[in-house]
C-alpha cells in the first residue's frame, strides 16, 4: 500500500510499490521481488513510513517465493518503523498490515499461538489510535481465522461479527471482501456442527464472488470447495461432489496441484467419495491429498490432520487396525501441539468419525 506522505515526497516509490503489489496479485513473484528491491533502494531517501512500506512489500514478495525467514524479518522491521507513528493515519495503517502479514505467515505455518499473540498485541497497541474501519476489520477477520484454526470458536465468532459490522459500514453488500467474511462465518458454523446455519453464509459467499469475479476465478473455486463439505454434512452428496469437481478444475488451472487449496479440496472430494461408500477410490484420493499437503506444507502441519483422521477411519472400517492406529496417532501428535483439547478433529480421532478438511478449523480455506 502507498502512503500519502511517501507518494508526495517521492512519487516513483509509490508507483514501484503499486507495480509490486500488482505483480504479486498476478503471481509474477520474481518480478515482484525485483520491484521490491527497487522500492527499498528508493525508500532510503524517504522517512520511516516510506522505508516501512518498502519493507512490507519486500516481505510479501519474499514470502511468495518461500523465504519466510526474510519475510518475517521485513514484517517486523515495518512494524518497528511505524510504531512511533500510530497517531498518523498512514502510520497506523502500515503498522496493522505489517502485524497482520506476520500473523498470517505464522498461521500458514501452523503456529497458531504465535499468530494469535501478534494479533492481540496489535489490537491492544492501536486501541487508542482510532484505526480506519477497513483496517480494523481485516485485523478482526485474521484473529477470527486464527482462533478458528486453534479451536477457540467463541473468540472466532466474536471476531468475525466485529469484522463484518465494520466492513458493512464502509462497503456495499456485494463487495468481494464481504464474501470472505460470509465464507468464514459459514466455515465456523460448520466447524461447530451447525450445517443448517453454515449453508446460508457459504452460499452467499459463492454468489457474491461469482458475480464479482466470475465462475472461473480461484477465489470463487475456494468458496465452492468450502460450501461442499457443508453440503456433505447435510447429506447432499451429489451437489457436494459436483461443486468439488468444479473447484478442482479451476484450482488446478489457476493455482496448480501444488497449492494447499487444491490439496484441501481434493481431501474434501475424498471425504465425499468415502461417504458415498467408494472406499477404494476414496483411499486413492486421500493418499494423493496427503502427499500434496506434505509437499506443500511439510509433514507436521496441522492441515494434514483431517486427511490423516479420515484415512484412519477408512482403514478402521476396512479392518486394517494397525494402519488405522498409526495414522490416527500421527494426526493426534500433530494436533496436540497446535490446537485446543476440545478441537473437533481431536474429538473425531477419539470417536472415530469422519471429518472434512476445511470444515473444522484445520485445513480451512479461509481467506
Amino acid at each position: 500500500m502507498t502512503t500519502s506522505q511517501d507518494a508526495h515526497s517521492l512519487p516513483q516509490l509509490g508507483q514501484v510499490i503499486a507495480a509490486c503489489m500488482e505483480a504479486l496479485n498476478d503471481g509474477d513473484y520474481q518480478v515482484a521481488r525485483h520491484l521490491a528491491d527497487r522500492a527499498q533502494a528508493l525508500a532510503r531517501t524517504t522517512g520511516p513510513l516510506g522505508r516501512a512500506n518498502a519493507a512490507l512489500v519486500t516481505g510479501m514478495a519474499e514470502q511468495a517465493v518461500g523465504d519466510t525467514d526474510t519475510a518475517a524479518e521485513k514484517y517486523t522491521k515495518a512494524a518497528n518503523l511505524t510504531r512511533p507513528h500510530l497517531a498518523e493515519p498512514d502510520g497506523i495503517c502500515l503498522y496493522l498490515h505489517a502485524r497482520m502479514e506476520l500473523a498470517a505467515l505464522h498461521r500458514a505455518e501452523g503456529r497458531y499461538h504465535e499468530a494469535g499473540h501478534i494479533l492481540h498485541d496489535a489490537l491492544t497497541t492501536t486501541a487508542a489510535a482510532d484505526p480506519a474501519p477497513h483496517d480494523l476489520a481485516l485485523l478482526h477477520n485474521e484473529l477470527g481465522v486464527v482462533s478458528k484454526y486453534s479451536g477457540d470458536f467463541d473468540l472466532a465468532a466474536a471476531s468475525y461479527r466485529a469484522a463484518l459490522a465494520l466492513l458493512e459500514s464502509v462497503l456495499p453488500g456485494d463487495d468481494p471482501e464481504l464474501a470472505t467474511l460470509h465464507h468464514n462465518i459459514g466455515g465456523l458454523a460448520h466447524a461447530r456442527g451447525d450445517y443448517a446455519a453454515a449453508e446460508g453464509p457459504a452460499r452467499r459467499a459463492v454468489e457474491i464472488r461469482e458475480k464479482a469475479l466470475g465462475p472461473d476465478h480461484p477465489d470463487t473455486a475456494t468458496d465452492k470447495a468450502a460450501l461442499a463439505p457443508i453440503l456433505l454434512g447435510l447429506d447432499r452428496l451429489e451437489e457436494a461432489e459436483q461443486l468439488l469437481h468444479q473447484a478442482l478444475t479451476v484450482l488446478e488451472r489457476t493455482r496448480g496441484t501444488g497449492h494447499p487449496d487444491y490439496a484441501i479440496a481434493l481431501g474434501n472430494l475424498a471425504a465425499t467419495t468415502h461417504q458415498l461408500g467408494h472406499h477404494q477410490s476414496a483411499e486413492i484420493l486421500y493418499q494423493r491429498a496427503l502427499h500434496l499437503l506434505e509437499q506443500a506444507l511439510g509433514p507436521d502441519h496441522p492441515d494434514l490432520a483431517p486427511v490423516l483422521t479420515n484415512l484412519a477411519e477408512l482403514h478402521h472400517n476396512l479392518g486394517n487396525a494397525d494402519l488405522a492406529h498409526t495414522l490416527s496417532t500421527r494426526a493426534r501428535a500433530i494436533l496436540t501441539a497446535s490446537v485446543r483439547r476440545d478441537h473437533p478433529t481431536l474429538t473425531a480421532l477419539t470417536e472415530r468419525t469422519l471429518v472434512c478438511p476445511g470444515s473444522d478449523g484445520v485445513g480451512s480455506l479461509d481467506n
